[in-house]
């Protein structure tokens, strides 16, 4: 398990690194999907340490969102300066390869991808917001187990033809 904060460092990075800067509501969805990724192909084992809240426009991880909310809706621009241990951490070195498969995987999915239609897919009938959302209200703490079981159903089904 990861702090949130370095998890969100990678898709910042990546995103200056391929001149795809993501924004601060692009970051939060990368990080749930990248979470319940990691949840759902591992038995369970969280990413992160954090829970994500279910904030009116999707979920969101408060620490996240204090660290990066000077960027507005602008795209972050700026390398994430990342320390473990007091040392800084080069690209994916400190992190597990079930780690990287899920970063590499969700930004492989959703890089081109705008930050609406990522919302869209956090926002849909019976997703884990959208049942923390109603069932809790707003600032509700999303269930990994729901997490987990939704991302589950979602690797299990068929993509519908276009």
């Amino acid at each position: 398990m990861y702090s949130s904060v370095l998890i969100a460092g990678q898709f910042v990075n990546l995103g200056v690194k391929e001149n795809n800067p993501v924004t601060q509501m692009k970051l939060q969805k990368m990080v749930f999907f990248a979470h319940g990724l990691h949840l759902a192909l591992n038995n369970g084992d969280p990413l992160i340490r954090e829970k994500f809240l279910a904030w009116k426009f999707g979920p969101v991880v408060p620490t996240i969102y204090q660290l990066y909310k000077k960027w507005g809706n602008s795209p972050i621009i700026e390398k994430t300066s990342i320390t473990v241990n007091s040392q800084p951490l080069a690209n994916f070195s400190e992190l597990s390869p079930s780690a990287i498969e899920a970063i590499n995987n969700t930004w492989e999915i959703t890089k081109d991808v705008d930050a609406i239609t990522l919302s869209n897919w956090s926002h849909a009938t019976n997703s884990p917001w959208d049942v923390t959302y109603k069932k809790v209200g707003e600032n509700g703490v999303i269930d990994d187990n729901l997490i987990r079981n939704y991302f589950e159903q979602q690797i299990k089904s068929p993509i519908p033809a276009v």
